[in-house]
């Protein structure tokens, strides 16, 4: 069984252990009681109909990573954003669009080439980093704009 995961509370900063079988439940703060922010160790697969619902529900930062199933670079790069989820479980959401099953969301973004990552936080665009990238360059580029 996967380790249990530390998620701060956004109200009182504490840090919760939370047990790594319930991924996308809302526990709360054993402090302070608020609501914590989901915890999501893998990456959630959305679509067009569930894209901007899951942006305006979840509490923090969510990286969308833009892909295609015949795009060889993004199936190497599954790994990484894999890895990237479990290592931002509790801080922010990662969730991949596939660009072939959702070409509204592809163009509504603008997609020209994949793989590309988006970052948002309040359901706001923050950034984008194209390319395929190691998990520190995805890390590093997260903490800076976070």
């Amino acid at each position: 069984m996967p380790s249990p995961v530390i998620v701060s509370c956004p109200a009182c900063g504490v840090e919760n252990r939370i047990p790594a079988d319930k991924e996308g439940a809302r526990g709360k703060c054993g402090s302070c009681h608020e609501l914590l922010p989901p915890m999501y160790r893998t990456p959630q697969q959305l679509s067009s109909a569930t894209f901007d619902a899951f942006l305006a529900a979840y509490p923090g930062p969510v990286l969308v990573e833009f892909w295609g199933p015949a795009c060889p670079h993004c199936l190497s790069y599954a790994p990484i954003i894999r890895t990237l989820a479990e290592r931002l479980a509790g801080k922010a959401a990662v969730v991949q669009i596939n660009t072939q099953e959702n070409p509204i969301l592809a163009s509504r973004f603008a997609i020209r080439g994949i793989p590309v990552v988006f970052l948002f936080h309040n359901t706001k665009f923050i950034d984008q980093l194209p390319g395929a990238r190691n998990v520190e360059e995805l890390l590093s580029w997260f903490r800076r704009h976070i």
